[in-house]
């Protein structure tokens, strides 16, 4: 049930931020560090440009951002604020890769595109959480509100 209403609530907060029609800024740019592959480069591509589509009103805030491979790496990716990089580990399955990329490409939105802090009131109640819950810390992995958005997305 839990995962139907985090379903519902992306599309709710998706459905409420895009633009009408065509037009708006320009898509932020998507770059690549090192050796990516190219599969996997336009597999980036594509979920950059369908994760900034279900965000078009957020894109003249939200920064470009660089994407990256590793073999090894703990978890499936990371997402380094300073440098604004996407480390994606690969292989993988073309579906988990992009369920992964979107999930660190709403921590890139939620890390350089300031508006976002409006879309957390509306989340947090939909997800049933204190408004005032701490946004990037709780208890387990899969209370932190900042992940369930991530996940949500």
């Amino acid at each position: 049930m839990r995962r139907r209403t985090s379903l519902a609530i992306a599309g709710l907060i998706v459905a409420t931020t895009a633009l009408r029609g065509e037009g708006g800024p320009a898509r932020p740019s998507l770059g690549f560090a090192g050796e990516v592959p190219a599969d996997v480069r336009a597999l980036a591509a594509a979920t950059w440009d369908r994760f900034t589509d279900a965000f078009s009103s957020r894109r003249a805030c939200l920064a470009p951002v660089i994407v990256a491979t590793a073999w090894s790496l703990d978890d499936r990716a990371g997402y380094e604020r300073d440098g604004r990089v996407v480390t994606l580990r690969i292989p993988g399955t073309a579906p988990n890769l992009t369920a992964t990329l979107i999930h660190e490409f709403a921590h890139h939105l939620e890390f350089t595109c300031p508006e976002h802090r409006s879309l957390r009131p509306a989340f947090l109640a939909a997800q049933g959480l204190d408004l005032h819950a701490p946004w990037r810390s709780g208890e387990a992995w899969s209370e932190i509100p900042s992940e369930q958005f991530a996940e949500a997305t």
